[in-house]
């Protein structure tokens, strides 16, 4: 297997992923609309490709490698399968391994209880119809030219930098207090972890949820934060009471508990950061170092 990553949308994620990959001796290419974006991603160590620049991409293709993809659909289907598709399956390519990256937002609102990866995608939201049905396209296409696809239904991300540590420092922050509310999150260093694994074994490819071992309420994210910043805990904000824009109530409409069973015992994957405690206190033992 050509150790050459083809990354498309390069963004916060995928920059760790890129620099642990190089530092394990993979060639990554990253795509990224901005010029500005690109000198961050040669200081991760990552080669740059601008979203017009298609005969580097076909290059890279032709000479065999691994394709992920973070960017979202739109009301179209999937960008990259929309644009590439010819180049990237007309048989001149090498392609060893496919990856996108989707939501456990797919599942829906289950009221507060479990889901795993064989439970109904019935989400109501545009963005999930419109996750499953670029996912949908990927299994198409994997099933057509019998390439392995991995399809991560993550949770909440965060990590340095993009933690609640930075929405408690704006002061522009509600904790909300609602009743049977459940998020699911993991640490990117755990996303990093988790794909690289399914890159060392495509034959384990499949659908996989990426989120840590305690679903758990928003709340108790913000008061752990403040505990290990030593400042009073946040007030409560009853749901029903928080003057929420309409965008912000769609966040609280789905709740459920997503189970990482499969990650662990099919992928093989011990979770670096097993729960929301763990990981941040990382990032604040991290924070207090560097400063």
């Amino acid at each position: 297997m050509v150790k050459t990553l083809l990354i498309f949308g390069c963004g916060y994620t995928c920059q760790f992923l890129g620099r642990s990959l190089v530092a394990e001796g993979w060639n990554v290419i990253g795509t990224t609309r901005s010029r500005e974006n690109a000198k961050k991603l040669l200081s991760a160590g990552i080669k740059p490709v601008l979203w017009d620049e298609e005969d580097k991409i076909k290059d890279t293709i032709v000479s065999g490698c691994s394709v992920l993809n973070s960017i979202g659909p739109n009301f179209n289907g999937d960008i990259v399968l929309d644009r590439f598709h010819d180049l990237m399956f007309n048989g001149n390519g090498r392609l060893n391994w496919l990856g996108f990256l989707s939501t456990t937002g797919v599942y829906g609102n289950r009221f507060g209880d479990w889901v795993d990866e064989e439970s109904i995608t019935d989400t109501a939201t545009l963005k999930g119809k419109l996750r499953l049905k670029a996912e949908d396209s990927w299994k198409n296409f994997s099933l057509k030219y019998k390439i392995p696809l991995y399809v991560f239904r993550i949770g909440g991300i965060y990590g340095p930098e993009r933690s609640v540590f930075e929405r408690i420092k704006s002061g522009n922050v509600k904790k909300i207090n609602k009743k049977d509310q459940y998020f699911n999150r993991i640490h990117v260093e755990d996303i990093v972890g988790a794909v690289s694994k399914a890159l060392e074994h495509p034959e384990r490819e499949g659908i996989y949820n990426l989120c840590d071992d305690l679903p758990s309420k928003g709340g108790d994210v913000f008061d752990e934060a403040t505990r290990l910043l030593n400042i009073p805990l946040l007030k409560d904000i009853e749901f029903e009471d928080a003057d929420l824009s309409e965008a912000a109530k769609a966040f609280y409409l789905e709740s459920k508990k997503v189970s990482n069973k499969k990650l662990k015992e099919k992928l093989g994957y011990s979770l670096k950061f097993p729960t929301y405690k763990m990981g941040l206190k990382a990032i604040f033992e991290n924070r207090t170092n560097s400063n």
